[in-house]
């Protein structure tokens, strides 16, 4: 499990059902807000920079989707785990870099969902004696 240090998020690997449909494309000039650049900063933090397919300001775009879907769902847990499931099937991206993208776009975008979805993810147990 994955967790973006400064928002203590935790997205386990729970599969919740559900279609989710595509994150849309933003045109090639966008303004760019701190925001925008914090998210961008997060992706290659982790190495994840876009190919030539992509710019930053799809790259955003896509984050702030994520970050509306998950605010907009009932259950924003599920809803992370469903986008972070989506990105595993439709993309080259392992599980590990799924949940940082995911994640990065709620702590950036929606960090007000943080405490709910903490609130939601199944707790770790005890560690090993």
């Amino acid at each position: 499990m994955l967790a973006v240090g400064a928002a203590g998020l935790a997205l386990g690997a729970a599969t919740f059902g559900g279609a989710v449909v595509s994150a849309p494309q933003a045109s090639a000039s966008c303004n760019m807000t701190p925001a925008d650049d914090q998210y961008i900063k997060l992706l290659a933090q982790n190495k994840m920079v876009h190919n030539a397919d992509f710019n930053d300001c799809s790259e955003v775009a896509e984050g702030r989707w994520f970050a509306d879907q998950v605010r907009s769902n009932p259950n924003p847990y599920g809803e992370g785990q469903e986008l972070i499931n989506m990105i595993t099937r439709t993309t080259p991206m392992s599980q590990a870099q799924a949940e940082w993208e995911v994640e990065s776009a709620i702590f950036v975008y929606a960090p007000e969902m943080i405490p709910k979805i903490k609130s939601q993810a199944p707790q770790a147990g005890p560690a090993p004696a």
